[in-house]
């Protein structure tokens, strides 16, 4: 049966739909990335991309604490009682309501700490339209789609909003100083997609919000606070290079990071979709053979992949970037492996040690690595200082050290796969 019978034959809503579906939206999200990204490089100059990474790595710790982990905790409920709906309307709730609290907290940080110690208010207004945009994508119920396996409903209207404001950023952004439109259109466009995605899901899907109890949210976020631990683990790991190199190396050495890290934020996006779909399937039904098909037919090509951008990098950073591209060439080729490392450290993550009934230590594994990158940074500073290179390659050998951990605990727990769920 060739690919277009399986996609004919397919069931609605199933693990090849979503996967698809999520493919969809993030190659969107990627291709368009990756266009506006060379257009400011060259409009806005690398002080102006270095300023916009250090505030987008520093925002992006505001993401982590407003989505709360939800998008495993909430995921896994929906998919697990997909049919109850009530049930599901009192997650939906009760997720929102959590997160519009940390929205909250999250501006009062920023205005009270970090907005004064930036020296003008065109940074003051890039780091507040971040956190905007951060607060208008958390509001979407992305977490009740993926536990619903429907991820098609959803990805043609996102991908709109995206191409929107791809076009906006061509159209305004064209001097340094227009900087900080980049993440005002990200923001409108995310509220577009609010608008349309609540839509469908009061009218066609059915769930909306009820009355729920504030102890109904406590246990809610009780429930996500081991998967909220992981993510601050792993935005550590992530964003502190950009903030550490902006502090101590300077903006141009943070866009030149910023732009070697867009290049593995695009792998990893490439790969997440994989991950992302087979988590609320691999929850319900524990078919382990799929990680097998996905690590023997998926991860040859993204080793392929690797090779080919690790060997051409200069030639494809100067099409992208322009000639001061080839200043990007050596922290990509020292980022490569983070990307060699990701998609079994997605597949083995919560997918696989989700299913075995070992979720905490996929959590674990983020936690190790951070402490594997604090103690890291701590030895570079104290030895050489910190550099670009020295973090490029400290990332490295973090997403290396996750990759062991879960390696080893699935080793050595591997009896739980061939157990049958109660």
């Amino acid at each position: 049966m060739d690919l277009k019978q399986k996609w004919n034959n397919r069931r609605r809503g199933g693990l090849l739909e979503n996967t698809v579906m999520l493919y969809i939206l993030q190659f969107s999200n990627m291709a368009l990335g990756l266009l506006t990204q060379g257009y400011q490089m060259r409009v806005l100059g690398l002080d102006r991309i270095g300023v916009l990474g250090a505030a987008q790595y520093a925002t992006n710790f505001f993401q982590i604490l407003i989505d709360f982990g939800f998008i495993y905790s909430a995921t896994a409920k929906i998919s697990r009682n997909r049919e109850d709906k009530h049930l599901l309307c009192q997650v939906l709730t009760c997720v929102i309501l959590a997160k519009a609290l940390f929205m909250a907290l999250s501006f009062l940080i920023l205005f009270a700490f970090i907005a004064p110690s930036l020296p003008d208010l065109g940074q003051v207004l890039v780091y507040a339209f971040y956190l905007v945009s951060v607060c208008t994508y958390a509001l979407l119920p992305d977490f009740m789609y993926r536990g619903l396996e429907q991820m098609a409903t959803i990805t043609v209207r996102a991908v709109a909003i995206k191409f929107f404001a791809t076009m906006m950023i061509f159209l305004f952004v064209h001097q340094p100083g227009d900087y900080y439109m980049v993440p005002l259109f990200t923001a409108i466009g995310n509220v577009g997609a609010i608008v349309f995605v609540y839509w469908h899901l009061f009218s066609k899907v059915g769930i909306h919000f009820c009355r729920v109890s504030w102890r109904q949210v406590w246990e809610e976020l009780k429930e996500s606070s081991q998967f909220f631990l992981s993510k601050v683990a792993s935005s550590i790991n992530s964003n502190l290079n950009g903030i550490l190199l902006n502090s101590m190396a300077g903006a141009t050495a943070t866009g030149l990071y910023t732009n070697a890290d867009k290049i593995i934020g695009a792998a990893r996006s490439g790969m997440s979709p994989i991950a992302d779909s087979l988590y609320p399937h691999m929850m319900k039904h524990r078919n382990f053979s799929l990680i097998k098909k996905a690590m023997l037919l998926v991860y040859p090509i993204i080793l392929a992949g690797c090779a080919f951008v690790f060997i051409f990098a200069e030639p494809l950073l100067v099409l992208w970037l322009g000639k001061e591209g080839t200043q990007v060439v050596l922290p990509l080729r020292l980022l490569i492996p983070v990307a060699v490392f990701a998609f079994p450290n997605y597949v083995l993550g919560y997918p696989t040690l989700g299913a075995m009934g070992l979720a905490k230590y996929a959590n674990i594994s983020v936690v190790f690595g951070t402490a594997v990158y604090l103690l890291g940074a701590l030895v570079i500073w104290g030895v050489w200082g910190i550099s670009l290179v020295s973090l490029c390659v400290l990332t490295t050998v973090t997403e290396g050290s996750i990759l062991a951990f879960r390696i080893t605990v699935i080793v050595k727990n591997r009896r739980l796969m061939y157990q049958k769920s109660e």
